[in-house]
């Protein structure tokens, strides 16, 4: 006796596989959404260590890292001859985010970065930081891209095997701007920023509040620049290592470029509506991209007297 089984027919298995694709539709945004929500929580967290390292390391020496020292800049006419260097913040923050082996590697006699605006000399590299990449400095919502980055023309982007960072040292102005007075630029106390060239400032120096000074803000990998020249970067300075959010805006698009792209020194993310800084008292806070440009002033001043409202 034989037995009929009863297949399905094409109706039935369109409408079962029409099911289907309305439940991954439905279920997809909600997925990518709580991705997107692990990813911001690494990122406040890689956020909350380095605001720790930065208190670590004001602890042992009194005072913030410097952004940068003896920068190849267009304001290192006080470099001495032969004395370009190019060290940036983040590799004197390694040995405070348990990565004091590549820091004891390190010599910091001699320069991490070729970039040379003003031809002082004394640019160079070193092969120990080439291509290295620190997790803790990179937002895992930014894709990586044009990482290890080259640049060969010998000016102030000149570097070599360069790794990308997601979080910038806030600046009060551009290096264009810093002759005016408005960085800790060389041995001159300037209560603005908290970095600056060569020198930083100490806790005691932020008399607006800890909790009411930005110290760092997080800055997309790419920016508005096809050839993918700007930073900030891990292993050394160049032109648009500074961060400033005050005149550039936190996820300011540049209308020049087809893409969403913010400018040189701008601050911002690929989160949705904002950007996460860590401020002087460590913690870790999500700043709007609708903020008030007086209100992101006031938080990048560390002395100015301001009132900061709610933000």
């Amino acid at each position: 006796m034989s037995v009929h089984r009863r297949a399905f027919t094409l109706i039935e298995l369109l409408v079962v596989i029409a099911i289907i694709a309305i439940l991954i539709a439905l279920l997809l945004p909600a997925v990518q959404q709580a991705r997107e929500a692990a990813r911001r929580t690494q990122c406040k967290n890689n956020l909350k260590q380095i605001g720790l390292a930065l208190h670590n390391y004001h602890d042992t020496h009194n005072q913030l890292p410097p952004s940068c020292v003896n920068p190849g800049s267009n304001l290192s006419t006080f470099v001495p001859p032969g004395m370009i260097r190019n060290h940036t913040g983040y590799l004197f923050l390694l040995p405070m985010i348990e990565q004091a082996n590549l820091y004891s590697q390190i010599n910091f006699s001699l320069p991490t970065g070729k970039a040379d605006w003003l031809a002082r000399g004394g640019g160079g590299e070193q092969a120990v930081v080439a291509k290295v990449r620190i997790s803790g400095f990179e937002c895992p919502s930014d894709s990586p891209w044009d990482t290890p980055h080259t640049y060969p023309t010998q000016n102030m982007y000149t570097i070599t095997d360069a790794s990308r960072v997601s979080y910038g040292f806030v600046h009060e102005d551009t290096e264009y701007q810093a002759s005016t007075g408005n960085l800790w630029s060389n041995n001159m106390r300037i209560d603005r920023s908290a970095f600056g060239i060569n020198r930083s400032a100490g806790l005691r120096d932020i008399t607006d509040g800890t909790s009411n000074t930005m110290l760092m803000i997080e800055t997309p990998f790419q920016k508005a620049e096809p050839g993918g020249a700007w930073g900030p970067f891990f292993q050394a300075y160049t032109h648009t290592h500074f961060i400033v959010p005050t005149a550039y805006g936190i996820n300011r698009w540049n209308v020049t470029t087809p893409k969403r792209l913010v400018y040189a020194w701008g601050a911002g993310s690929l989160h949705t509506g904002g950007a996460q800084a860590v401020l002087g008292d460590g913690s870790v806070r999500y700043i709007s991209e609708n903020i008030s440009t007086i209100i992101v002033a006031s938080l990048v001043s560390i002395a100015g007297g301001e009132v900061v409202g709610e933000f």
